[in-house]
């Protein structure tokens, strides 16, 4: 069992899916809980309920409406600092919901609270907002009865989560949402005089056309008093660590770059001592902030040290192609072939709170993964398999692909249709994506090489990250482009120690409802076409002579 990674934040329980099921936490995990956070008997129990009517009611409700998607398991982060984590945020990059350890009282809170934040929260990480979520969900209070309804409002009323005031909006929202009507669940015979809510089946009555934008309007406030009021805590005088920080980076001279909105650089181990442009920008920044921002950046120094010293010839890496993307948790600098840190990289607020639970395990991984993207451009992990085997393992990837594309339902088929042209402009549409597939081989080839350098919780963080559903990123009619980014980053997991890697596949990222229940794959399908791509990742290795083994 990774324990540490479960509970290496001490704001942050995680309660990880491969633990769960739709009925509960399994007896081990269980076991854990109360062992090492001191969880009781009772706080279990109340996740295990809110789970349990989570699963029953969306099942039932995503069976008869296809506009609400199906129960899945996620990582269940359980914040037991409020103030310290930042609210709406998603940890591990929407693969976790996030509750309070406050919302699994069993003297305050219920059942039908916890049941119903699972079930918003799939809504939230769907849509990627925040305010509508309450108004499309309005299908879950149907068939609420009075005793359920008056135990969630009261488990609203006593909430002291930070947000608990977007909750007692919505509670006393519920005697109108249950008056809406939907296309499917409870239609009308005569729609005229019903507004209808794009996406969501929904008819909204005449006389109740300003209650969906009242409630709406009442969440942004509840929702931007929650943040404001996150930030203001964080809002002291930082000086004292500012000082630290920028006297420690004139001092040790880190091997990194910092930046700005604009890319521009802030400070450069070149000029070390040259901190005036840096201390400005971090002016607004409290404590806990800088604080975080230092333990970043020394991450990245550990591993940019410890990566160059393993490499025989560091000045043989090759300067950073022109297209290298300048952002994300850490990066590699186009002319400054280092590691870049942007203090402003959208998302992530490093200016303005505390970090993330995992972003340092995240910024940690991503810095060994640029240094091995660099070193797969020089050539340092090659095919290893010769040109006749590549070729061979190549076409049974191809094989398999047409194969699925020819046995396709026609719904599925009449949705990829526009996109089988482009595929096939060089062969069969399985050729075409099988080139999709060898694009993102040199990413495979960088995590082979980055696994050396990254500590078990970064690697593991890493996996997680980057396992993670995929339906907002591509339309229908580029479906089958989506399954081979599926089969690529199935192949993350071999770098993780999840016990089931496929069962965990399947919870995080929702492909068995995309793929196998509307019958465009089969089990056996999946199993082919997975063990192909893994042969093609199979295909690579580093090249030894390269690198002294890692320190």
């Amino acid at each position: 069992m990774l324990g540490e990674f479960y509970f290496v934040d001490p704001r942050l329980d995680l309660v990880p899916s491969e633990h769960l099921a739709s009925d509960g936490i399994d007896e081990a995990f269980a076991a854990a809980l109360a062992e090492r956070p001191g969880w009781s008997r009772g706080r279990v129990a109340l996740l295990e309920e809110g789970i349990a009517l989570y699963w029953d009611r969306l099942e039932s409700l995503a069976a008869r409406a296809p506009h609400l998607r199906p129960p899945r398991l996620r990582n269940v982060g359980v914040v037991r600092t409020p103030e310290s984590v930042r609210p709406y945020a998603q940890i591990l990059n929407e693969s976790t919901w996030t509750i309070y350890l406050s919302d699994l009282d069993p003297e305050h809170s219920h059942a039908e609270l916890v049941a119903y934040l699972l079930a918003i929260g799939d809504r939230m990480t769907e849509t990627g907002e925040i305010l509508r979520t309450a108004v499309h969900l309005a299908p879950w209070w149907f068939e609420r009865s009075e005793a359920e309804r008056s135990a969630f409002t009261r488990a609203a009323s006593l909430s002291t989560r930070p947000d608990a005031a977007l909750y007692r909006e919505i509670a006393a929202a519920i005697p109108w949402l249950r008056e809406l009507r939907h296309e499917v669940l409870r239609p009308v015979r005569q729609p005229r005089g019903h507004r209808s809510i794009p996406g969501t089946g929904l008819l909204v009555p005449r006389a109740l056309q300003d209650e969906p934008d009242r409630l709406v309007e009442g969440m942004r406030v509840a929702a931007s008093s929650t943040l404001e009021a996150f930030h203001r805590h964080h809002r002291d005088d930082g000086s004292v660590a500012r000082a630290d920080l920028l006297e420690w980076l004139a001092d040790e001279a880190p091997p990194l770059v910092v930046t700005d909105a604009e890319q521009r650089v802030l400070w450069d181990a070149v000029r070390a001592g040259d901190v005036e442009a840096l201390s400005k920008r971090l002016e607004p920044a409290g404590t806990a902030a800088i604080g975080d921002i230092a333990a970043d950046l020394e991450r990245i120094a550990v591993h940019t040290r410890r990566f160059l010293a393993s490499v025989k010839d560091p000045a043989s890496l090759p300067a950073p192609e022109s297209t290298t993307a300048q952002g994300g948790y850490a990066f590699l600098h186009r002319e400054r072939r280092r590691i870049g840190y942007n203090l402003d990289e959208p998302g992530i607020e490093r200016l303005f709170g505390p970090a993330l639970p995992y972003a340092r395990e995240m910024l940690g991984a991503r810095t060994a993964h640029e240094w091995a993207h660099l070193a797969v451009d020089a050539g340092w992990v090659p095919r290893s398999a010769d040109d006749v085997e590549w070729t061979k393992r190549r076409a049974r990837l191809v094989r398999g692909l047409d194969e699925v594309i020819r046995r396709a339902p026609r719904a599925e088929r009449e949705a990829f249709t526009p996109d089988l042209g482009a595929l096939s402009r060089k062969g069969s549409p399985g050729d075409g994506l099988a080139d999709v597939l060898e694009l993102r081989l040199p990413d495979f080839q960088a995590n082979l090489l980055a696994s050396r350098y990254e500590s078990v919780l970064e690697r593991e963080t890493y996996v997680r990250q980057n396992v993670r559903s995929l339906r907002r990123e591509y339309p229908p009619a580029t479906k089958l482009r989506q399954l081979v980014r599926y089969l690529y980053e199935l192949q993350y997991l071999r770098f993780s120690a999840v016990p089931n890697a496929l069962e965990y596949f399947l919870a995080m990222t929702g492909f068995d409802d995309d793929f196998l229940a509307t019958g465009l794959l089969s089990e056996e399908d999946l199993e082919e076409l997975s063990s192909a791509a893994s042969a093609l990742c199979d295909a690579h290795a580093v090249d030894e002579s390269r690198f002294f083994p890692p320190a």
